[in-house]
């Protein structure tokens, strides 16, 4: 199956155009001409089946034969909110976040986070990050991308966390807190948006801790072992999924 993305101002009047990334791949890589079929989606949910008819210099235009409303995304609107990694950790983390289900990742600057951005390289960063959202979405046959923000201070995360049904934060110093405890009572209360909040190497200070909890966050554990990050944001995003009925056939 060959799945692009295309603007939704590019699908109108039965028709679709590809351009920019998708279009070259369509067109440099798997040369595909006219009679193919191939399958579009729009970013916000909508599916297309669609036959080339043309291809120019900038583009391919095709004919929508068939569209549907994606089966795909999950009830659970789950936001990660994760302590801006090392590295490349966090495109592992946003592509695996993607492909298990995440609405959107939003990149947190903690006081243990090593990494140090100003502006100008947030913004480059958040656009390399969406990027990888795209992609992942492509692959895993989602119709929606979730967003990848420009990172926020730990302030900002606290703040947001009120417009959640429930916000989670993981500690590597909770020993009390049962996660599948705390999913339960997520799940009695059919809650839909949450909030997860994971550390960056190192994890959360003890006054970000306390602060989590006067800010109304669950804080649990994870077991006896200490994970990284990466792992960290991985196993609990699908914990979360599997606990809410997500991976449900």
């Amino acid at each position: 199956m060959h799945r692009f993305i295309a603007d939704p101002d590019n699908i109108k009047d039965g028709h679709i155009r590809i351009e920019g990334e998708d279009f070259r791949h369509l067109n440099k890589v798997l040369r595909l001409g006219p009679g193919e079929t191939i399958y579009v989606f729009d970013g916000s949910g909508r599916e297309y089946e669609a036959r080339l008819i043309s291809t120019d210099k900038t583009g391919a235009l095709a004919e929508i034969t068939a569209s549907y409303q994606t089966q795909a995304e999950a009830e659970v609107r789950l936001t990660l909110f994760q302590g801006l990694p090392k590295g490349e950790k966090m495109d592992l983390i946003i592509q695996k976040g993607v492909e298990l289900g995440v609405h959107k990742i939003v990149p947190v600057i903690t006081e243990r986070t090593v990494v140090q951005l100003d502006r100008e390289s947030g913004v480059k960063k958040a656009a390399r990050w969406n990027k990888i959202a795209r992609e992942a979405a492509k692959q895993c046959r989602r119709a929606i991308v979730p967003q990848v923000s420009e990172p926020l201070g730990f302030d900002e995360v606290l703040k947001e966390s009120s417009k959640f049904g429930a916000a989670l934060m993981l500690y590597e110093n909770e020993s009390k807190k049962c996660l599948k405890e705390i999913l339960k009572c997520y799940t009695i209360k059919k809650i839909k948006d949450i909030a997860l909040l994971i550390g960056p190497e190192g994890g959360f200070s003890p006054c970000e801790a306390d602060r989590c909890i006067e800010s109304g966050f669950d804080v649990a554990g994870l077991g006896k072992r200490i994970l990284r990050t990466e792992t960290a944001a991985i196993s609990v995003i699908s914990i979360i999924m599997y606990e809410m009925g997500e991976l449900d056939g």
